[in-house]
């Protein structure tokens, strides 16, 4: 019998040149994948790497808080975030991402808040409530990132307040754990505002208190002991004996100001708004103004900066709001209705340029 040759039949030859083709090219894919697989670590690491030693201290510099917050925060977040499935969690990098990102869901929080004050003010019932379940829905979406950024700043730093202070490798990781800190305290305050929905634990203020004794008060402008006396006023039985909260965050709101540093007087305004104490919420605000208008901000942490006005001005909008309807007229932070040098667009009248 003759021996059967498949390139004879023209049906049979293609099927096994096919065969043939396929297996390079099978075992082409599985090595291209595979490669795939080994580029990924290394590139994970050199992102990780090259964001926490230039993008962090980039975006600390910056003095465009907008574009940081929901452009760098809410933008990088998910890609440097995706690394965690091929190296471990970068934790100093996406405490980062998401604290500016809690920052940018905080700023449309906050603009809902000053709706709701116009509506109330106005007898909108209807548009105030709507305007209070916005800003809850933005308060639990700030909240839950802020908790993520203590979660991830106990991750890269240990335990905050548990008797042991971590080792810093750069100046940058003792910023990172000041402001992880930081914002821990502010997870709870946004959960708080969006009715406890997240739950956050009661107990992280505290921690963040004694955590402060890690970081370096003269080296940080006085936001350190600004903050343990925030979480003295804000948690009943935190305060020590002969220790006076508001004498301690005065001083550091001053010790701020010499260096040009408007944060500790920024913390000083929030805790009058939070003890509803009008004058010290007002003195505040007008330290934060005069400090920021010298522009002798830290250049390397404009940022900061940059926070603490964006937050003094949204307390100034509240007062305004409450007093007039109208938010601080434009350039006039420090200004407060009633004031004898009270700032000309406050008199604005619309009709005048409409007329």
């Amino acid at each position: 019998m003759r021996e059967t040759n498949d390139y004879n039949n023209p049906k049979e030859g293609e099927n096994a040149m096919l065969k043939r083709l396929s297996l390079p090219i099978l075992a082409g894919l599985v090595v291209g994948l595979s490669g795939c697989g080994l580029i990924y670590k290394p590139t994970g690491h050199v992102l990780a790497h090259y964001s926490q030693d230039e993008v962090v201290p980039y975006v600390i510099g910056s003095g465009d808080l907008d574009l940081s917050t929901c452009g760098t925060g809410m933008g990088q977040h998910q890609l440097l975030a995706s690394f965690e499935r091929v190296i471990g969690r970068p934790s100093k990098v996406l405490l980062n991402t998401n604290l500016l990102a809690g920052l940018c869901s905080e700023t449309q929080a906050q603009e809902q808040q000053l709706r709701f004050a116009r509506a109330l003010r106005d007898g909108e019932t209807e548009e105030a409530r709507d305007a209070r379940i916005e800003s809850q829905r933005l308060f639990r979406r700030t909240a839950l990132r802020r908790y993520q950024v203590y979660r991830d700043t106990v991750d890269a730093f240990g335990e905050l307040g548990d008797g042991e202070c971590p080792s810093y490798g750069s100046d940058t990781e003792e910023f990172e754990f000041m402001v992880g800190t930081l914002t821990s305290v502010q997870a709870l305050l946004s959960d708080i505002q969006a009715s406890s929905s997240v739950g956050v634990p009661q107990d992280v203020a505290a921690k963040a208190g004694r955590a402060t004794k890690c970081m370096d008060n003269e080296k940080w402008w006085g936001v350190p002991n600004a903050l343990q006396a925030v979480v003295w006023l804000s948690v009943p039985g935190t305060t020590p004996d002969g220790k006076d909260p508001w004498a301690q965050l005065k001083e550091a709101a001053d010790y701020g100001a010499s260096k040009g540093m408007a944060l500790p007087a920024m913390l000083y305004a929030i805790a009058g708004f939070g003890q509803s104490n009008d004058e010290r919420e007002k003195e505040g605000i007008r330290q934060v103004a005069k400090i920021y208008n010298a522009g002798n901000a830290p250049q390397d942490y404009l940022i900061l900066s940059e926070v603490a006005y964006a937050q003094a001005l949204y307390l100034s909008d509240r007062i305004w709001t409450r007093e007039t309807g109208q938010r601080t007229p434009f350039l006039a932070l420090g200004d407060f209705p009633g004031d004898e040098d009270e700032n000309d667009d406050a008199n604005f009248d619309a009709g005048s340029f409409l007329n």
